[in-house]
């Protein structure tokens, strides 16, 4: 089975082909900013499936968000169309979609786009809106505060939380990455509203005072006692960004 990866050196992209080496038997294709633009025409021939990862989050220009996140999707399903590909596409959007933000009308132009590609040539098109995501190999200071924190307590750098009391709601790479690779045998059912998300049970609901609290605590040498599922993914992403 071939695959292509857009925005395969990325958090997510990484971790999938990490999966999927260790799962064996699939050939992947490999796409990103440094790849040469002709190989997505390529690329798009003979793929069975593709998952586009492509994204930008805090670009230095707001254009830059409906370029990354909205044009080069279209881009890569114009490219399908023209070989005469339907295969299944999915593309990782956002609970920001309808917020109104720069960022959010990037998410939801390209959801639209993938419904109507849908509409357009039969092909299945698989949407996911994602919250806050943790694991190894998460960008700091830019995916996630969990990246953030990991990263700055390793180096014994003070965590900033303006106010304890937010509550954030986070996946954990893994659950991410199982649901995705369950998408290449049809396995997982979206949601009423066609989106696909993560079962509630792989959402975890935590204060950043109570994430920054674990966090400083695995830093002075705290491990986890309990079989806290989160405390444990926690601790095991922390680790991940030891020097």
């Amino acid at each position: 089975m071939k695959i292509l990866i857009t925005g395969s050196k990325g958090f997510i992209g990484k971790n999938l082909i990490d999966a999927l080496n260790k799962k064996g038997g699939y050939e992947i294709y490999e796409f990103d900013i440094d790849t040469p633009a002709e190989k997505i025409e390529e690329y798009t021939k003979d793929c069975d499936f593709v998952y586009n990862f492509a994204a930008v989050h805090r670009p230095k220009d707001v254009s830059e968000f409906d370029k990354t996140n909205h044009v080069f999707l279209e881009d890569l399903l114009d490219c399908l169309k023209k070989n005469n590909n339907t295969c299944p596409v999915l593309y990782t959007s956002s609970i920001q979609a309808t917020n109104g933000s720069d960022y959010g009308n990037s998410k939801l132009a390209a959801e639209e786009c993938m419904f109507n590609y849908e509409k357009e040539t039969g092909a299945r098109a698989i949407v996911y809106r994602l919250t806050n995501t943790f694991g190894k190999w998460a960008t700091p200071n830019h995916h996630s505060v969990v990246a953030t924190f990991c990263y700055n307590a390793n180096r014994n750098i003070p965590l900033t939380v303006n106010n304890r009391d937010v509550e954030m709601h986070f996946y954990y790479i893994d659950d991410v990455i199982e649901s995705f690779v369950n998408q290449l045998d049809n396995k997982e059912k979206p949601a009423d509203d066609g989106i696909f998300y993560l079962d509630e049970k792989c959402v975890y609901h935590v204060t950043l005072g109570r994430l920054a609290d674990l966090i400083t605590g695995f830093s002075e040498g705290k491990a986890p006692e309990t079989d806290d599922d989160f405390e444990n993914r926690l601790y095991f992403t922390y680790n991940s960004y030891k020097e």
